[in-house]
């Protein structure tokens, strides 16, 4: 039971985890396209998180249901179905079988393989940022054919911009300093990252959006961040909103850049289904 002292903080930080949204195109039915069913595979994880793979598995699956596939297998019944069939149960065995083996054993038209890159947050009070970087690739069970892919890395931060110590010379000064430069070298490590291997053969690029910046004071960032982890790793929502905006603009292959009206393209929309 929570008790009341805390809930006011729980829903400072539920609050902070939560807000703003992305805004994308309608998406439509394509009565001729050729996947009536699919399902979402084990994510291969690249990142650093156990629990990564599972997170992003879900937000694929939940975002494929707004695509007018008529069916979209559940992934607990998907992930069963290789693990008994085809004793296969992480992402990283999947190159074991052909397409057409797994769409044979899952019983749809095609499968969607995903790469997990990054799944991270550093906390460090005044600079607090949060990563998700997924790749993936929609393909025809029948033919081996890749229908759609696309990548992309989305980034947020919270920083800190003021101190109940404010009145103290030179504190809100140094604050800013060091959140003025732990953003910097945020965005340079984003620009040097290393290349990404190869994801299922194809030299797959995953750039990153960064979503806008939040500031609040000091405290309540250490309250936001640190706190918003142990919370969200409790509720098993760490790094949902990073997540599902990730896969949104993944599907879509448009994202808002900062308060601009019109959204950017980015890659390609996922390929709809016939509609049901």
């Amino acid at each position: 039971m929570i008790r009341k002292s805390v809930a006011p903080i729980l829903l400072l930080v539920l609050c902070a985890l939560f807000t703003a949204c992305v805004h994308l195109p309608p998406v439509t039915p394509n009565p001729g396209s050729p996947v009536k069913s699919l399902a979402i595979l084990p994510v291969v994880n690249n990142s650093v998180d156990v629990d990564g793979p599972a997170a992003v598995q879900e937000a694929l699956y939940q975002e494929a249901l707004h695509y007018h596939f008529p069916v979209v297998k559940p992934n607990a019944e998907t992930n069963q179905i290789l693990k008994d069939q085809m004793s296969l149960t992480l992402g990283s065995q999947l190159d074991m079988a052909t397409p057409q083996k797994l769409g044979t054993a899952l019983g749809v038209d095609a499968v969607m393989y995903a790469s997990l890159e990054d799944f991270s947050q550093k906390i460090t009070g005044i600079y607090n940022v949060k990563r998700v970087r997924i790749r993936a690739k929609l393909v025809d069970c029948k033919t081996g054919e890749v229908l759609w892919k696309n990548g992309i890395g989305v980034k947020q931060a919270l920083t800190a911009g003021g101190s109940f110590l404010s009145q103290v010379p030179g504190v809100n000064l140094a604050i800013g300093a060091a959140g003025a430069l732990s953003s910097m070298a945020s965005r340079m490590s984003d620009k040097s990252d290393v290349a990404l291997p190869k994801f299922l053969g194809d030299d797959l690029d995953a750039p990153w959006v960064e979503l806008p910046e939040r500031t609040t004071g000091v405290e309540m960032a250490a309250v936001q961040s640190v706190g918003g982890k142990v919370i969200s790793k409790a509720m098993g929502t760490v790094l949902k909103e990073e997540t599902d905006k990730a896969v949104d603009v993944l599907f879509h292959g448009y994202y808002h850049a900062g308060g601009l009206g019109q959204p950017v393209t980015y890659g390609t929309m996922l390929i709809t289904g016939p509609g049901r």
